[in-house]
């Protein structure tokens, strides 16, 4: 386990190293700001920006609150294509359904595929314009077009609030993926759980020490103590520390 986890560490970092938010001719630089801020609280930071209205200004940096890094380190760039030519999934933002319907995708399947895919390639989550969106030739140029499901009487989402939605999302599958790569790390280690014997051995002796305390006058307790201990699923090393506490209780009575 500690030989494969400091490469594991660096795969999980790549994972979101490799997903790009791109934020297509922005027309207030607050929006950039924001962006900003909304990627790194879910661990993003390739910002492109693709000929924005208003550059990075004095309003972008204070909207960012504590994100400027971010902003700063973002790319300007001249088009679309240029903004994902590097990239081999892109993910388009879209309200429009007609022609879209077998690429849409829901947020979380969002956060998914770019998690998966940022594995060994780049991602692109692309933002269209904030009135218009992307243009019909950009959405064509996606892989994918993400809708967010939102009030149908009252669908209006600020640029930063889309990113923020779809960069949770992110997050979460990110999270998720490393939950599972640490329960197959714990599913292989050796030795993580006791032998049955152990544990009879420790149930052997806190019955005895409990007994001398006083504590213990039915063995209805114990029942109940071995279930609580079995719920717990006490590791090894957990069940070295609980035996090491008899024993210095045990040295406090001889003594």
């Amino acid at each position: 386990m500690v030989e494969y986890a400091p490469l594991l560490n660096k795969i999980k970092m790549i994972m979101l190293e490799n997903i790009r938010i791109v934020l297509i001719e922005t027309s207030h630089s607050g929006n950039i700001g924001s962006t900003a801020r909304a990627m790194k609280t879910m661990g993003l930071t390739d910002l492109v920006l693709v000929a924005p209205k208003q550059g990075v200004d004095d309003q972008a940096i204070a909207l960012a609150a504590g994100a400027e890094d971010v902003v700063k380190s973002a790319v300007v760039v001249e088009n679309f294509s240029e903004a994902v030519a590097d990239c081999s999934l892109v993910i388009g933002t879209s309200a429009r359904l007609r022609h879209l319907q077998n690429s849409l995708i829901e947020p979380r399947e969002c956060g998914e595929k770019a998690i998966n895919h940022a594995i060994s390639g780049k991602v692109a989550i692309v933002f269209g314009r904030e009135r218009v969106g992307l243009t019909n030739e950009e959405l064509l140029k996606c892989h994918y077009h993400v809708t967010i499901p939102a009030n149908p009487d009252y669908a209006s989402l600020n640029l930063a609030m889309a990113v923020q939605l779809i960069s949770y999302e992110i997050r979460m599958a990110y999270l998720a993926t490393q939950r599972e790569e640490n329960q197959k790390m714990t599913q292989t280690q050796p030795d993580v759980y006791p032998q049955m014997q152990e544990l009879d051995y420790f149930f052997t002796r806190t019955e005895q020490l409990y007994q001398s305390l006083g504590f213990i006058q039915n063995q209805g307790v114990m029942q109940k103590l071995r279930r609580l201990y079995s719920r717990a699923e006490v590791e090894k090393t957990e069940l070295h520390i609980l035996l090491g506490m008899l024993s210095a209780v045990e040295k406090k009575l001889k003594s």
